[in-house]
């Protein structure tokens, strides 16, 4: 994205993620992404196109805040649900942005279509990470799994609090791990006494 698109679409994100979809005009949400109605819709002609920039943003946002990490281990693969729980402490515990755009607009096929992007590529994400430490195995459904763990955590963590919602789904990614195979005895919930 250019600078200035780039901008609108990051005060987008903020503004849809602190006021929600349905309850702002346009002129909300101009005034939210700091810009003439003119070049707000230079940009993202569309109420539709705004919340589809926003999406994009966050993708790409999110997308940074939970690379990285270990480089090897069962480390390596938790990260993205430590980094998830850093998030909902430090930058939003609305909710899932993604998943409140749908519903407020299950009829697009725009942001239906960025919805399942983000959530796939996501699911991808703890894929990668879990070949990276398990090379010679299938690890599709044990992905699904933590994928769901993820998406959990993050509904979760409005209602207990970001701490306690991040340490549940870590304790049972971590089980979940044990159950496969691919977390060390020494390191294994069930032999904690």
């Amino acid at each position: 994205m250019r600078s200035t698109k780039l901008r609108i679409a990051r005060n987008l994100d903020r503004q849809f993620a602190e006021m929600g979809f349905a309850t702002q005009g346009v002129e909300a949400l101009r005034e939210g992404a700091d810009v003439s109605l003119r070049t707000l819709y230079k940009y993202f002609p569309s109420r539709e196109e705004m919340v589809v920039g926003a999406l994009e943003y966050r993708d790409a946002a999110y997308f940074d805040w939970i690379s990285g990490g270990p480089a090897d281990g069962i480390d390596h693969v938790l990260y993205p649900l430590k980094r998830l729980g850093d998030w909902l402490e430090e930058v939003a515990n609305t909710g899932c942005l993604f998943m409140n755009a749908l519903a407020a607009y299950p009829e697009s096929p725009a942001i239906r279509k960025t919805v399942l992007s983000h959530k796939s590529r996501l699911e991808n994400a703890f894929r990668e990470r879990l070949h990276h430490v398990a090379p010679d195995r299938d690890t599709g459904e044990l992905a699904q799994s933590l994928f769901l763990l993820h998406e959990g955590l993050t509904e979760t963590a409005r209602l207990r609090g970001p701490a306690e919602a991040t340490a549940t789904a870590i304790r049972a990614a971590r089980a979940l791990l044990a159950s496969e195979g691919l977390l060390p005895a020494k390191d294994d919930p069930a032999l904690e006494g």
